[in-house]
């Protein structure tokens, strides 16, 4: 893998090493979960006495964002079957549910005005008593009930801010991971306030970064943590806009998906809108990025979408007041990496944790917290950080109920892969009488960026750029916004003096030819309008832009760039989107 990192080979530079017993990387809600139920298990062992080995540890987290909650984004509606277990009276300590779901719709759009509303819930979707909630907000609350306590001889560390970097090896083995330096010219080279990163070194270090995680590539270039699963990972993109509208128009917990129009032919994904608490309504749309079309878009999906009278009703009177996008990991099953190795877990996004039928994960990241957290504890009493040691979180959450899950929906993804056809339709029903069993299983995938094809194959014209693909969707910064419109609403914030943490692998002139033959897709299907091609007076690209200070985050451009020439890279901590309500 090359090393793309900002610092670098600095000679004379001296980092600062700070020692962990147990390192977390990321602060969604898998790592936060595993951290506080780890403590919990201290604590009871030193109300039992003989807790002399748990005495002086280290325990840390780490998050890119400037605060826990940040960079959290998602629909979501909760299954609190995991939270229930981590904290029982979790409403009695203030938990913030937006609200609890009681009405449900699920739709067929076949048109910008047509479609209907299934008369039967699809069990998969069926979310009655499950809570509406703000990923962003729900990240905030256990970070501050796991920062409220204090366990005797055990000193916790919440360190939002700080990016990680790349991994720390010895012998093979992971030893931790090194922070991002602060500082950097946008050449490299140091600034007058340049700050080193440090080198925080841990017994166990359990990566939760989210889907597609630098850190976690890195783990598969050296591991090949992949090489055992059954298909590779594979993901969608979602976008989303939190709505201020009038009283009572939508109630809290209110839910609608709905898959069809505006989607072109042979693409998956849908929409969900969710009523939030305070009179906001939370909507989004989902694109699969096994798409062919090299003019993809799940942001003008989104805009499109919201022509239908029946989300136009919903909206009336209203106005957005946040944005947000973020690539989901949807393979589930067939695509798990290997989740422990020496001196590492991996659990979450970055895992492939998330059931595509029921459009949900945060409850199977924290299950596999739980898993982690029994792992360690058990590590740390045993003094025992051995490979065969951590591999009981892997045989833990196989064993559980989380996974069982993930398995019954192994082929969901896969049965969609090209919309909702006569035939997936009849395997979606044959999926779910077997426990997800369906002829030819396992339905195998390809990775995302091969499936994009050219211009000229997807639409019969060679040298088509989007501009000959208009929707006719006319942007008028109130109900239908353009990316910089949305972009504005998602709070996000890079120093522009730093190194761009896009970095082009291959090339601009792989760019340029990418141009010619299929219209520079990554102008396209990024959400936050960072890649611009600008060509010269006769047609061809003279200059490659990329306006890394618009970047959410969202990881599109690494995953589904068809020449595989973008790697994203975590900028200097604290950069990124700020999110409050997604």
């Amino acid at each position: 893998m090359p090393d793309f990192s900002t610092q670098g080979a600095r000679p004379g530079v001296v980092r600062e090493v700070l020692e962990f017993d147990v390192l977390f990387v990321g602060g969604g809600p898998g790592n936060l979960a595993a951290l506080w139920r780890l403590l919990d298990l201290i604590e009871a062992q030193q109300r039992k006495g003989g807790a002399q080995k748990l005495q002086g540890l280290t325990i840390g987290l780490i998050e890119k964002g400037d605060e826990i909650g940040g960079h959290a984004f998602s629909g979501a509606i909760l299954d609190p079957s995991s939270l229930h277990e981590l904290c029982p009276d979790y409403l009695q300590r203030g938990f913030p549910v937006e609200g609890q779901v009681e009405e449900e719709e699920v739709w067929l759009f076949n048109s910008d005005r047509g479609g209907f509303k299934l008369p039967v819930i699809p069990s998969f979707l069926k979310n009655r008593g499950n809570h509406v909630v703000s990923l962003s907000r729900m990240a905030r609350w256990m970070a501050e009930q796991i920062g409220a306590r204090e366990l005797p001889g055990v000193e916790v560390l919440l360190l939002p801010g700080f990016a990680g970097m790349k991994v720390l090896w010895e012998a093979g083995r992971v030893a931790g991971v090194q922070t991002a330096d602060r500082g950097v010219n946008p050449d490299g080279s140091p600034k007058a306030n340049f700050e080193p990163g440090n080198d925080l070194r841990a017994q166990v270090t359990v990566f939760g970064e989210g889907p597609r995680g630098h850190l976690v590539r890195e783990l598969e270039e050296v591991l090949g943590l992949q090489k055992d699963a059954i298909n590779p990972q594979v993901f969608e993109t979602a976008v989303k806009e939190v709505w201020e509208v009038p009283a009572g128009q939508v109630p809290p917990g209110f839910v609608l998906h709905s898959t069809g129009w505006p989607l072109g032919e042979g693409e998956s994904g849908g929409s969900f809108v969710y009523g939030l608490g305070d009179d906001r309504v939370a909507l989004g749309y989902v694109v699969s990025l096994d798409t062919q079309d090299p003019f993809a878009d799940a942001h003008l999906a989104l805009q499109r979408f919201k022509r239908h009278p029946r989300i136009a009703e919903l909206l009336q009177g209203g106005r957005a007041v946040q944005y947000g996008a973020k690539a989901l990991a949807i393979g589930g099953w067939h695509s798990m990496p290997r989740l422990a190795f020496p001196g590492g877990m991996l659990l979450g996004d970055g895992a492939q944790m998330v059931n595509a039928a029921r459009l949900k994960g945060i409850h199977l990241a924290m299950k596999a917290g739980l898993c982690a957290a029994e792992t360690l504890f058990d590590a740390l009493m045993e003094e025992d950080f051995g490979e065969s040691s951590l591999m009981r979180y892997a045989t833990a959450f196989h064993e559980s109920w989380a996974a069982e899950e993930l398995r019954s929906a192994r082929n969901f993804h896969g049965i969609l892969t090209r919309g909702m056809t006569p035939l997936a339709a009849l395997r979606l029903g044959a999926g779910l009488l077997t426990d997800g069993w369906v002829p030819c299983d396992p339905l195998r995938a390809e990775p995302d960026a091969s499936r994009t094809q050219t211009t000229e194959a997807y639409y019969g014209k060679a040298g088509l750029h989007r501009e000959a693909t208009d929707s006719g969707l006319k942007f008028d910064g109130t109900r239908f916004l353009s990316k910089l419109d949305d972009l504005h609403l998602s709070g996000v914030t890079h120093d522009e003096h730093q190194p761009s943490h896009l970095k082009i692998l291959k090339g601009d002139e792989v760019c340029i030819a990418c141009f010619e033959t299929k219209g520079a897709p990554c102008t396209v299907f990024c959400p936050a309008q960072v890649y611009e091609m600008h060509p010269d007076e006769g047609g061809r690209v003279a200059r490659v832009e990329i306006a890394y200070a618009n970047c959410v985050h969202c990881k599109t451009c690494d995953i589904k760039c068809p020449e595989q020439n973008v790697i994203w890279t975590p900028p200097e901590g604290g950069g990124g989107p700020r999110y409050t309500l997604c």
